[in-house]
């Protein structure tokens, strides 16, 4: 069975399933870099207002390696629905999206590639930074674990009657009191660091040449950002001028820039390691950076 029909048949056995207490609508859900997924989502016809969207691919997947029957593809599309669905934390929480008093605490910037997102960023709130752009996302924790993230779009800004300048402001100063921190790259790989918000902790002078350091924020997301704060910057790299090579789009990795090193033959270990390592969705861009501690500035590699 191709693709497209399982879809087709999987809506018509939800229906069946659910049997006319909720509508049925297949989905098409753009992620960052251009990313599609295929989705089915399930509105109930009483009940809460939060409908998730349950992503197909997986489910034909195991349907085509047989682990999985049609039966049990509907059955688990149901279950993940109820699990998505009744979770009054996360009900509550997109109940109040549009209430600027109650996200304005909660608002962030993020980064993401430019050029890989157009179709995405005509319909958000953008800026821009050398070849990427600063959107800006609402995370929230709730009391039951979950972490919500959601983009904030245009029509969202329509509803809190503030202009993009103190949108960006807002999400700066939030931004400060994420969690950022340095550490070892080699530290956090085997555990023995973590970033908690402590800036070069353990490391008094700064950098050490020939070692990275990972900047990343507390909770690991969208934590690439952290690039836009000049002085958490200033502050680790007590003026040296450095490498950033875009880890992803939650964390960057800082290298003391040295003669020796070729910027050509960094770029290739970044898109290596992206190609590799990265998912396609969490990617930043293939090529590295470097900050003139002189300036505080960040310009493209050339």
């Amino acid at each position: 069975m191709g693709y497209g029909e399982f879809k087709e048949k999987i809506r018509k056995a939800l229906e069946e399933f659910y049997g006319g207490s909720a509508e049925v609508e297949l989905a098409e859900s753009l992620k960052n870099n251009g990313k599609r997924h295929d989705a089915v989502i399930i509105r109930q016809k009483s009940g809460g207002s939060t409908a998730p969207f349950i992503y197909l691919e997986e489910f034909y997947q195991m349907y085509r390696d047989g682990s999985m029957d049609m039966e049990g593809c509907v059955r688990g599309i149901a279950l993940s629905n109820e699990e998505g669905r009744c979770r009054p934390q996360v009900e509550a929480f997109s109940g109040r999206l549009l209430e600027w008093g109650f996200v304005r605490g909660k608002v962030y910037p993020a980064l993401v590639s430019m050029e890989k997102n157009m179709e995405l960023l005509s319909g958000l709130v953008s800026g821009r930074m050398l070849d990427l752009s600063v959107i800006y996302v609402i995370r929230h924790s709730t009391d039951g674990g979950d972490l919500c993230s959601v983009k904030i779009t245009r029509g969202m800004m329509d509803a809190y009657r503030i202009d993009e300048g103190q949108l960006h402001e807002q999400a700066m100063d939030n931004m400060k009191k994420d969690g950022y921190g340095f550490c070892e790259l080699s530290d956090y790989i085997r555990g023995k660091a973590a970033v908690d918000g402590g800036l070069g902790k353990g490391k008094p002078d700064g950098p050490e040449a020939g070692k990275m350091y990972i900047l990343r924020n507390r909770d690991g997301v969208y934590g690439a950002a952290g690039i836009l704060d000049r002085g958490l910057l200033a502050g680790f790299l007590g003026g040296h001028d450095c490498f950033i090579l875009p880890s992803s789009i939650h964390e960057t990795i800082f290298l003391l820039a040295s003669d020796s090193q070729n910027q050509k033959e960094l770029d290739g270990m970044v898109a290596e390691i992206n190609e590799m390592c990265v998912d396609e969705e969490e990617r930043l861009t293939d090529h590295s950076y470097y900050y003139d501690a002189a300036s505080e500035e960040i310009r493209i590699c050339a």
